[in-house]
């Protein structure tokens, strides 16, 4: 997936409050079939009988095998962090999409680490060209050899991300994730087709960067929506 890609998928499960499993992600097509698979979730919310229980109570299950504690007890109100350490933490996110049936939003860098991370990548063409004479084409490099200096520290510190990100800092909104498998768990006003489509077309012309005109029910994301 392209990073405009998982923006949209992104804007759509949090606007609908669903989530967009791998599978079912790959077997959309055209605009239509992702208005009608946020129908189906937003209808659904009629017939299913208490998900939010159901699906807390996996979490729970998941949770108390990681720390291999049986008994641990947490309320879905409850902080992820204060509940899981780091080491338990990355284990969830490894695990988390048994459940998720799509990959969960990456584990961020302590603040810390990412106000390091900038200060050291904002001063490293500073210190750079201290050294150098500030020439067109040695500025030009410096330029370069920041960029890959920045992606290197990136890599780098992959290993040290573990604090939990927007949208799943607490057991409930991990849950309600979970719940969005099945149904909208932030449905709009109005569900008919139409209003559907409308938000839906919104959203897509500003993640994609594409004409409002070129977004219909028959556009194929791909083919003739550019996406990668």
């Amino acid at each position: 997936m392209g990073l405009d890609t998982i923006e949209l998928v992104m804007e759509i499960e949090d606007r609908f409050g669903i989530t967009i499993p791998d599978s079912v992600y790959s077997e959309i097509r055209t605009v239509d079939d992702l208005v009608r698979y946020c129908l189906d979730r937003i209808y659904a919310v009629n017939t299913m009988n208490c998900p939010s229980l159901t699906c807390f109570l996996s979490l729970r299950c998941l949770v108390r095998d990681i720390r291999n504690d049986p008994d641990l007890r947490f309320r879905p109100r409850d902080n992820v962090e204060t509940v899981l350490e780091d080491s338990d933490r990355k284990r969830l996110w490894q695990r988390l999409p048994e459940l998720l049936k799509t990959t969960p939003r990456q584990l961020r860098r302590p603040a810390w680490l990412r106000k390091t991370l900038v200060g050291v990548v904002l001063s490293f063409p500073i210190v750079l060209m201290s050294f150098f004479p500030w020439h067109v084409e040695i500025l030009i490099l410096i330029w370069l050899a920041t960029i890959a200096f920045g992606i290197i520290l990136h890599w780098l510190t992959i290993g040290l991300r573990s604090r939990t990100p927007e949208g799943y800092i607490t057991f409930a909104e991990i849950t309600k994730r979970i719940v969005g498998l099945t149904i909208a768990t932030n449905p709009p006003t109005e569900t008919d087709y139409d209003s559907v489509f409308s938000i839906v077309k919104e959203i897509i012309v500003e993640q994609l960067g594409v004409d409002d005109d070129e977004v219909v029910p028959t556009a194929r994301f791909i083919q003739d929506l550019g996406v990668a």
